[in-house]
């Protein structure tokens, strides 16, 4: 189809990355974007991937696949800056999203010694699995071709997915959660797995790595009320996808009227206890 591998139920390994975005099943982060709109899915804007989104992916490959991060980034440490010649003839052999300077090094190899530094992290991730697998499957209540791409799946079926983040402490990441909506994932790789596999995962774990020395790094697993959260919300998302696909309108937000709005209730509640008082609400 148009050049490219076709699958509508399978596991595909060594699939270029390119070619996983570019399959016409509908992802996790399709499914963000349906629920902002479905027009901002339509339009198809989402961008060139940036600098931060390669690093992402170079903070990856360093910590799941280290031998292909030897042997497929050039590391030039003792470059500060991307202006420097020795980084633009770099780019031109390799690509930018294959070379890393300075800071970017020791930032990606620092959280690669951080995350193997553990004894319970670095044997959670040394058992016989799956890296960066690309799964395809039919979802049965709508019939919408899915996707979803496991950053590391164990050969028993337990997954686990590295996420770069700022703070690792339980309390900051449960924010994290739920601002980028990691309990959606969780509970759509976990779907689109066993429509695929007849299978359940055992497990789908988060590592979370931070990105500024000296790396602190937890192991997560959302408990089941947060995945089942998760699973409510994609499946709104995914209907409204299969109803706009089927009627071909994608509509946006829009304003009919000025609405009120007020400030996040945590807001509230931190100035409460910084100042010892308490707020009369309307």
């Amino acid at each position: 189809m148009l050049g490219r591998r076709y699958y509508d139920a399978a596991m595909v390994l060594d699939m270029p990355n390119a070619e996983y975005h570019a399959h016409p099943g509908i992802s996790n982060s399709g499914l963000t974007r349906i629920d902002q709109s479905a027009a901002h899915y339509h339009d198809g804007s989402f961008g060139d991937p940036t600098r931060a989104m390669e690093i992402g992916t170079a903070i990856h490959t360093a910590i799941l696949e280290p031998e292909r991060y030897k042997s497929e980034y050039m590391l030039l440490p003792e470059v500060k800056a991307r202006t420097a010649t020795e980084y633009k003839n770099a780019v031109k052999e390799r690509g930018s999203e294959f070379v890393l300077v300075g800071a970017e090094v020791a930032r990606v190899e620092g959280m690669h010694s951080a995350v193997y530094a553990s004894p319970y992290i670095s044997k959670r991730l040394s058992v016989p699995a799956w890296k960066e697998i690309s799964v395809f499957a039919i979802d049965p209540e709508t019939g919408v071709l899915c996707k979803c791409r496991f950053d590391f799946l164990s050969h028993d079926f337990e997954a686990i997915d590295v996420k770069k983040t700022q703070d690792a402490r339980k309390d900051a990441f449960s924010k994290t959660i739920t601002s980028y909506r990691y309990h959606v994932q969780a509970a759509f790789y976990s779907d689109v797995f066993f429509w695929c596999t007849g299978q359940q995962l055992k497990s789908f774990e988060f590592l979370a790595i931070e990105e500024k020395a000296s790396h602190g790094k937890k192991m997560y697993r959302a408990i089941s009320n947060a995945v089942e959260l998760g699973r409510s919300l994609y499946r709104e998302n995914l209907n409204t996808y299969a109803e706009c696909k089927e009627s071909g309108v994608w509509p946006n937000y829009d304003c009919e009227e000025t609405e009120d709005i007020d400030v996040m209730y945590w807001a509230y509640n931190k100035f409460e206890e910084e100042n010892g008082v308490e707020i009369t609400y309307d």
